[in-house]
């Protein structure tokens, strides 16, 4: 017989595979029930609601999101620009992932909210010490004096108002780049400054 935890991580695992393959509005609990080999009362025990299994699938993608932001952040041998490059590729792959394999622009609103505020919740301890450590060493200067937690707001919803924003075209490798050239406009013209 498999353990509490051993359960709950087999109804996770099934799940993220369906929402995964069919987008959470065309997934079911029968569906995620059927993959994980699990009775209807073991997937309810754990999770009352597919809206609330959703959550934690992505609670779950976003701690594993976190440490790769994190490693990115932290990486003392990475320049700022490589740092950007490396973590505006990050948000391009996740990006990706929300529209075209979770069809994330078709989740209800609530839903939208919620992931949106919590990926964004995540990226800003990381945004603000990687702030706290250019500004430190002098390779950076505010454009505007605010802050580094509400900088590094202000960093995090520009480049996701231009993802979702170019999200809806083309996104070719040519397309990316042009994504990635208009964050780092954003970020130089509007945020920060090389000092060095």
């Amino acid at each position: 017989m498999a353990k509490r935890g051993e359960t709950k991580n087999v109804i996770l695992d099934a799940a993220t595979a369906v929402f995964f393959e069919y987008g959470f509005e065309a997934s079911s609990v029968k569906m995620i029930i059927e993959k994980a080999g699990v009775v209807t009362g073991s997937f309810y025990h754990f999770f009352p609601s597919k809206e609330l299994l959703f959550e934690a699938v992505v609670e779950r993608y976003l701690q594993e999101y976190s440490l790769r932001i994190s490693k990115i952040f932290e990486d003392e041998t990475l320049g700022l620009y490589e740092i950007m490059d490396k973590f505006i590729g990050e948000l391009t792959t996740v990006s990706t992932m929300y529209y075209d394999v979770l069809q994330g622009d078709k989740l209800h609103w609530t839903l939208q909210y919620a992931l949106h505020d919590k990926t964004i919740e995540r990226l800003i301890p990381s945004v603000v010490r990687m702030l706290s450590r250019f500004e430190g060493s002098g390779e950076i200067g505010k454009v505007i004096d605010l802050d580094d937690v509400t900088l590094a707001v202000l960093l995090v919803r520009g480049f996701e108002l231009i993802i979702h924003t170019e999200k809806k075209k083309d996104m070719s490798p040519e397309a990316i780049m042009t994504i990635k050239q208009k964050m780092f406009d954003y970020l130089h013209k509007f945020i920060l400054i090389g000092t060095k």
